[in-house]
């Protein structure tokens, strides 16, 4: 079978496929190589790959199209139309994106950059911290990310809340609401993580209204997608203090441009879309993940973290 990898991938694959007892003929993209790729019928697209786009458009024989990322947003577009099955990888981002989370809470609490700053300025002052410990950990959606988040703020005895579309009782989450219920949460958290997809529903589910309801002192962190929150209601309620903080790995727009007021806020951390981390642990689960999926797409079994088109993840 035909399968489409980006160029960069094609000596890891070489090297493990046969170790699982998979036989392919990896098809390499990338600069200089979109194709057409006709009877290609498996597509792989992980992180950093080079005119993806491209080559999809021009492999009208694709059935199965599997992606190293957790958020489809940008694929399932591409993908729906031509009745093709789509997996994801959110399962391996339960780890680092959970630690990736739980730093910036203690980022915030501990006001690391308010020492960091003083520091560098001459001054030694102390700040009064908070602790984790007793503190309220919203998290919206509580797929494979927000478990990773929600396991390690109650290791550290915070109390998590959650939401959820079902709005059913999950592991390591004290109270779980449905979508509907999701102001109780704005309302209660001293710390909301955004790990949700960005789906319709979701376009913008922290606005002015959501912004209102929270905490005075309450921290936003957002390590999903930059649309899932109005950036100029953001930045109203960060500068007039209606919340306390924010810690954003993404944005909207993404970068920000040069001189737009979050880069400036002593009160807004950024970083640049990196929460994974891209450690080796992690590019190991994405290899595996794929070869997995693909040994059970050959044997026509059930796939791993498959898309449902019509929910958007």
């Amino acid at each position: 079978m035909n399968v489409l990898v980006p160029d960069f991938w094609v000596p890891m694959l070489e090297a493990e496929a046969p170790r699982r007892g998979l036989s392919a003929a990896w098809v390499p993209y990338g600069d200089g190589r979109t194709g057409p790729f006709p009877g290609a019928e498996v597509f792989f697209r992980p992180d950093g790959a080079r005119k993806w786009r491209q080559a999809f458009a021009a492999a009208p024989d694709v059935r199965y199209f599997h992606t190293t990322s957790a958020s489809v947003d940008g694929i399932l577009p591409l993908t729906a139309p031509r009745g093709i099955t789509l997996t994801e990888s959110g399962t391996v981002y339960r780890i680092p994106m959970g630690e990736f989370a739980l730093a910036l809470m203690l980022h915030a609490a501990k006001r690391l950059g308010e020492h960091d700053e003083d520091f560098r300025a001459g001054r030694w002052q102390p700040l009064v911290h908070e602790e984790l410990a007793g503190r309220a950990c919203g998290i919206v959606g509580l797929g494979p990310v927000g478990l990773g988040v929600a396991e390690r703020a109650g290791a550290l005895g915070m109390r998590v809340l959650g939401c959820r579309r079902s709005g059913t009782p999950v592991e390591r989450v004290a109270d779980v609401v449905p979508p509907a219920g999701l102001d109780r949460l704005w309302r209660e958290s001293d710390y909301i993580v955004l790990a949700c997809p960005l789906t319709p529903e979701t376009h913008r589910i922290v606005n002015a209204a959501a912004l209102a309801r929270m905490k005075p002192a309450a921290v936003l962190i957002n390590i999903a997608r930059g649309r899932l929150v109005d950036t100029d209601a953001l930045t109203a309620a960060l500068e007039s203090g209606r919340i306390g903080g924010a810690c954003l790995d993404v944005t909207d727009p993404e970068p920000l441009p040069p001189g737009h007021p979050l880069r400036r806020l002593p009160n807004v951390l950024l970083t640049p879309h990196i929460a994974p981390g891209n450690t080796a642990p992690l590019l190991r689960r994405k290899l595996e993940l794929f070869l997995e999926n693909l040994a059970r797409y050959l044997r026509g079994e059930p796939l791993l973290n498959l898309v449902d088109p019509a929910r958007g993840y």
